[in-house]
This record gives structure tokens, sequence and C-alpha cells, in this order.
């Protein structure tokens, strides 16, 4: 989880709580992180006072704007604060309580699609506190669906009552199948609970769900398979200059087609960077929901060697293969699907 990109709000209610507010706020080193306590708390480290009568309205703002909310107080009032702004899971902040001597802290809210479980874990230990969890799953400590997915960054159907129905069953140990691209296993870092499967084996399951990791499409349909898609992958394209949206699209199809790959799997769009305003690659990438990322030839050219160049693209940008460079060097690993050259556009896959 990175801290340096996340809103945090600390808020606290008492002279003492204040004063460990400023040591959470050190712990949690983001530049977004802010301190509030009411105005008659006479903190000159408080970052915002809040007025008196403001109190709570203004963490229920606080609980729409940011990605992870302390309360320094205790659990009555932050429940009785909060409960008419809680919407749902998939997009409520992380919500902790800490008591004002740091004795605990407590996963309120969003324990795993918001993080509130992992967040509570590292202020415990940095404050010395007794963290306090109660999802199903990680009380079992068992694997839970969504936090695997959250690591991968992954996509998966029918997301509330799939995540409802496999962390159930982990929690109660009762059967989960699971096959996992080798490729993942270095990113998930729990899989205790799931019965790991060959892909051979998937299409003989009957009586048990199953879950499949995969970037990849060639699995037949099933009416017990859940099939999660990491967004994981880095294309790396290269073209001619004002090359047709179809042009692009159509390649992409083909491309995607051709090795079983997923379109969610795409995570980032990569071309050297005189082809940063390329209207065809700009929008492929809009298509996907995908990042994109252009480096210059002298940056390509440190992964360039890995792989056949054309001399007159040499020429041309100044490095010899430009959608393999590409997904290389975006990705920090060599391309898994070899350069595929279509209709004056090459594209090249990588996983991050």
């Amino acid at each position: 989880m990175s801290l340096n990109k996340t809103k945090i709000a600390i808020v606290s209610i008492t002279n003492k709580g204040t004063e460990l507010g400023e040591m959470v706020k050190q712990i949690f080193t983001s530049e977004d992180a802010m301190l509030y306590a009411p105005a008659r708390v006479k903190n000159p480290n408080v970052d915002v006072p809040i007025e008196k009568g403001t109190f709570t309205f203004t963490v229920q703002q606080l609980f729409k704007q940011v990605d992870c909310l302390v309360l320094i107080m205790a659990t009555g009032i932050s429940v009785r604060t909060i409960s008419p702004v809680i919407k749902d899971k998939t997009t409520d902040p992380a919500v902790l309580v800490v008591d004002e001597l740091g004795n605990h802290v407590i996963s309120l809210l969003s324990g795993h699609v918001g993080g509130a479980n992992e967040w509570t874990e590292l202020l415990a230990a940095k404050l010395n506190a007794e963290p306090v969890i109660t999802t199903a799953t990680d009380t079992e400590k068992v694997a839970s669906l969504d936090i695997m997915a959250k690591k991968l960054n992954a996509w998966y159907p029918n997301f509330k009552a799939n995540t409802k129905l496999i962390n159930r069953k982990l929690a109660e140990k009762e059967t989960v199948y699971l096959y996992i691209e080798e490729y993942y296993l270095d990113k998930v870092n729990c899989l205790t609970g799931f019965t790991r499967i060959p892909k051979s084996k998937i299409p003989e399951i009957v009586d048990a769900p199953v879950i499949i990791v995969s970037d990849k499409t060639d699995f037949a349909k099933q009416v017990n398979v859940i099939h999660v898609v990491p967004k994981l992958n880095v294309l790396g394209v290269g073209c001619r200059k004002n090359v047709t949206y179809e042009m692009m699209q159509t390649t992409f199809a083909l491309f995607m087609s051709m090795h079983h790959l997923a379109w969610d799997s795409i995570a980032s769009v990569a071309s050297i960077d005189v082809k940063k305003n390329e209207a065809a690659i700009l929008y492929l990438a809009k298509t996907l929901n995908a990042e994109t990322e252009f480096h210059s030839a002298e940056e390509l050219s440190a992964v360039d060697i890995n792989y056949p160049t054309s001399d007159f693209v040499k020429k041309t940008v100044g490095v010899g293969n430009v959608a393999s460079s590409s997904a290389n060097y975006v990705s920090g690993n060599i391309v898994s699907i070899d350069q595929f050259k279509g209709k004056e556009i090459t594209m090249a896959l990588s996983h991050k």
C-alpha cells in the first residue's frame, strides 16, 4: 500500500487524543495527512481546527473525501457520526478508531477493499497497540478473494455476491479450488484456505467453486467458475505516423485474440516519446481504461538489446524496436508475448 498517494484525515476530540494524533500523522508520512481537532484544543500542530457546532458535518465531509479516516475517540461516537454517510463497501473509505491512550486500533469499516485492516496492522505496530480486526477471513487466518484481487489490481464479475460467497466458504473451511498463473504468485502473499489445482483439472470440478486467476481467456464456460483478471499487463506499441483508430483497434483485437488474452488485463499502453501525441495510441488507451507511458529512445535503448531490431526504425526514432522495448522498460520484465506486426503497427506484451 502506498502511503505517499493516500489522503488521510486524523480527527481527535480531546487534548490527549490530539497529542496521539500528532504521532499518528508522523507515522502516516503522506503529505496529504491532516490533523483535525476542535478549536478549543490548543495545539499548534493541529492542521484544521473544527469550530464549535461543526464536528459532525466536518467528519461526514471528510468521510466522502479521504481514503483513510482515523478517529481518535470512542467507537460509539465514531459509529453515530459516520453512520448517515456509509454507502457501499466498494466506495467507502477505510475507517480506523483509536482510543486516546493508543492501546487499541480498531478496523471499523472497509477492512478489505478500503484497506482498513492493513492500515490497522501498520498503525498498531508503530504505536505498540493491539490491532482489532473482526473480518472473518482475517480472524480465521485464511485468504480472501477481494484482498487477493486488490493485490493483483484485478477485476471479477458480481463483486459483492462473489466476494461474500467465497470469503464465507474460506472462513468456514469449505473447499474453494484455485488455479493461478505462476507469474502472479509472487504478488499474492496468502493463499491459505484455497485448494490449488492445475489448469487441466478445472473442467473436472463440479462440487465446489473454482477461482481462476489469469489474464487468459481460453477457459471453458462453467457455472462454478469465477474468473479473476489481473490488470497488470503492459502493451508496447510501435506504429507509423497517423495510423487510424480502426487500424489500431483491429490490430489490437487480432493480437489479443491470437494469444487468448483478456482486454481487461491491460494496465498500461507504452511507446516511445515521439508518439506521445499519436491519436490512435491515446484512443486505444482510453478505450482500455489504461495508463499511457512514453519514454525516450535513450531510455528504451537500455532494453532494446533484448530484441530483434529494424535499421529503418532505429534511423527514424533512435531505437530499433519500439513495441518490445517499451513493454519491457515500463514493466521491468522481458516481454512474455513476442512482438506482433500488423499493418503499420507492432505490438508486444509484458507482465508487470
